[in-house]
């Protein structure tokens, strides 16, 4: 590393362990070309607290853990613009595996490569959104761990936890994408990643996803909703409902729904690489606010993305091709869009959002970590959030909305 790369040190909580043997291991939700292999003695770092809880310290007797808190050299944040890139191999340290944040890291990689001749750029501690970043050859990617050897062979470490705009990402999104380009020295986005949506099909029937589901039920899609867009876009072209059998909210949106037999429904798909390349055969899509709404950026998707809690414009950043549609709702205690990215918890315990729970965000310091089954079942089906619950009350304008900017996106 060059004298600067040295100076600073990883924010992002590290923890180091040694492997006993040899050892593999790969991490579920992901493609098996995501699997790492471990080598004995061998020093490593990771940042992936599931990963330590479950399977380093399940195995003292495999693992020998060196301690948390650990810190490595890195670019410090003050010295990212004016960095020279050129000649250089670069490793990230990601610290969260958001799908969404993680598709807007891989877009400003690709425009950091983009603005300097590197050597490499590699990526680690991916966990879950692995394969994201496996859809670009370039970069390396070190999806749970990064041993002490593979460390030496990059020039300088960037920790992207020393972003400050993450900081506050739970009460207010922010443009990722941008706001690393600009943290970087305001750096062209990638030209191989176009803002504007790619055309519908003219000579066959346009294949159309429905994904409803988010992470959470502030922002997941009225059941209602999904089955008055399926009876109405089916009409435009092949309709598959997506959802996550994998997820609560998946198995009980599921039950749900009542669709006909003509509507065929994807209940998993088996990996994010598998979502991917799910995502990438449709013509058009209509998504919550979500992972896979990020997604479509990488494949110029056309479609529309449905909005409650957070504001369409900053999410989307630079993009266009999702026709945002907001829900228009005001109400006592709060208002769309309120800017929430999870549900929060109440000093008695309650779970919900500032209109669920009828308190300020103030009386909300904390958002709720553990999985609570209940809440989600409460919020998802029969007291939903109050924004949602006004969307579902207008869902033949949702309909009207989608219908009217597929034909126009298909010309007629």
């Amino acid at each position: 590393m060059t004298d600067l790369a040295r100076t600073g040190k990883t924010r992002t909580p590290l923890v180091s362990f040694r492997p006993a043997t040899p050892f593999r291991f790969h991490q579920a939700g992901t493609d098996a070309d995501t699997a790492q292999a471990g080598r004995a003695g061998e020093v490593c770092y990771t940042t992936l607290a599931q990963f330590s809880r479950n399977v380093l310290a399940r195995h003292p007797q495999q693992f020998r853990l060196d301690g948390s808190g650990t810190a490595l050299p890195c670019l410090p944040r003050e010295a990212w613009a004016g960095f020279d890139f050129g000649g250089k191999r670069a490793l990230f340290l990601l610290p969260s595996q958001a799908l969404g944040s993680n598709v807007c890291t891989l877009l400003f990689l690709a425009a950091l490569r983009n603005r300097f001749r590197m050597r490499g750029i590699g990526v680690f501690c991916a966990g879950s959104a692995a394969d994201i970043y496996r859809t670009d050859p370039a970069i390396e990617v070190f999806t749970l761990w990064v041993g002490a050897r593979d460390l030496k062979r990059f020039d300088v470490v960037v920790d992207l936890g020393h972003l400050e705009s993450r900081r506050d990402i739970d009460i207010w999104p922010v443009d990722m994408e941008g706001e690393l380009l600009e943290a970087f020295g305001g750096i062209a986005p990638a030209p191989g990643y176009p803002a504007a949506a790619r055309p519908l099909p003219a000579d066959r029937p346009a294949r159309i996803a429905l994904m409803p589901l988010s992470s959470t039920p502030m922002r997941t899609l009225p059941p209602v909703v999904t089955l008055a867009l399926a009876a109405s876009l089916s009409d435009r072209g092949a309709v598959t409902v997506c959802l996550n059998d994998n997820q609560q909210q998946g198995r009980l949106y599921r039950r749900a729904l009542a669709l006909p037999e003509t509507i065929p429904v994807i209940d998993v798909y088996p990996s994010v690489g598998g979502l991917l390349r799910g995502l990438a055969g449709f013509d058009y899509a209509v998504l919550a606010d979500s992972g896979p709404a990020h997604m479509t950026k990488l494949f110029a998707t056309p479609g529309v993305a449905i909005y409650t809690s957070a504001p369409p414009h900053v999410l989307q950043g630079r993009f266009h091709n999702l026709t945002p549609w907001t829900v228009p709702f005001v109400g006592p205690d709060c208002s769309a869009p309120c800017g929430l990215a999870k549900l929060r918890i109440s000093s008695d315990g309650k779970v919900g959002c500032m209109g669920s729970l009828r308190l300020p965000l103030e009386r909300l310091p904390r958002v709720a970590q553990a999985a609570d089954p209940e809440a989600v079942e409460r919020l998802l089906l029969r007291e939903q959030i109050p924004c949602v619950a006004h969307l579902a009350r207008l869902a033949p304008r949702v309909v009207d909305f989608v219908l009217s900017d597929f034909d126009r996106r298909q010309g007629g």
